[in-house]
């Protein structure tokens, strides 16, 4: 997993659709799935859907813009 995690930080084009395009659109489709279970009657599950999952894709997005910056600063 580190080995992976390392060859994909040397790719700005895949760090870029990561933190731009994939991940967003995950917290996006994540959140709207939890504000409907909360709206249908499952509180507690769509609270924890919205504020678990949302959180971890946009922190993954936050990741990979600020490692993708770094790598364009770098060359």
């Amino acid at each position: 997993m580190k080995k992976y995690l390392s060859e994909l930080k040397q790719h700005s084009d895949a760090l870029f659709i990561l933190g731009y395009m994939l991940f967003p659109l995950l917290a996006l489709v994540v959140a709207v799935l939890g504000f409907f279970m909360v709206l249908d009657g499952a509180k507690i599950f769509g609270l924890i859907l919205l504020l678990v999952p949302t959180q971890l894709f946009i922190f993954a997005a936050m990741w990979a813009i600020k490692n993708r910056k770094l790598l364009l600063e770098e060359k």
